[in-house]
């Protein structure tokens, strides 16, 4: 062997070192690919109205809530969302009227767009206009569809409050019709009272020279 030569046993090794790294390459499998991450989705027009019209409503002006919430009307016209809360600003300018049309869109969208949970609190709203108003009669009615849909809807809403609210006004009425007669009799006295202080005052009026 000549100077300097290396020998034939750790030629072999230095070979198989650089080889074994190669092979285990080759015989790894594949290296999975890196998922591309999606873009991140900011709101759309529609949220932001919704959200302007929440936020306007939350320091109670009224006039920009409703603004919002029309703007979010005519960005997505089949969404009820909209409606519900424009019913929101409605009942609290004490507007029963426009409130109860609201409602009403509402609850014709939800049906159409199979929006179950939208479409209960159309419903609720409905009967929580109709008690707030004291109509004893069209509110347990009202009720009574909440109910009958809670019971097909278990998953969306409970038939527990609705027919809790229908008890209450139930009680409500029973009580109006018992101190019907008692407000009538305070009625007449307060009417007796005032026409006797009337005419007190008339004889007590100095004669016109």
């Amino acid at each position: 062997m000549y100077p300097g030569a290396v020998p034939r046993p750790i030629r072999l090794i230095i070979a198989l070192a650089w080889l074994l790294p190669a092979t285990a390459l080759a015989q790894s499998p594949a290296a999975a690919p890196v998922a591309a991450t999606p873009p991140t989705r900011g709101p759309t027009p529609f949220d932001q109205s919704l959200r302007r019209g929440a936020e306007a409503f939350a320091r109670r002006d009224f006039d920009a809530a409703m603004t919002a919430f029309r703007d979010a009307v005519q960005r997505d016209p089949r969404s009820p969302v909209p409606w519900l809360r424009m019913a929101a600003v409605s009942r609290a300018r004490n507007d029963a009227a426009t409130a109860l049309g609201n409602y009403r869109e509402a609850l014709r969208l939800a049906i159409e767009a199979s929006a179950d949970a939208d479409r209960a609190r159309a419903l609720a709203g409905v009967a929580e206009l109709n008690e707030a108003q004291g109509l004893w009669r069209e509110a347990i009615g009202a009720w009574g569809v909440v109910a009958e849909f809670a019971d097909a809807h278990a998953s969306v809403t409970s038939a527990a409050v609705p027919r809790a609210r229908i008890e209450a006004i139930r009680r409500r009425e029973s009580l109006d019709r018992e101190y019907a007669p008692v407000r009538e009799r305070i009625a007449e006295r307060l009417r007796v009272n005032a026409a006797g202080a009337a005419n007190a005052a008339g004889a007590t009026a100095p004669a016109p020279r």
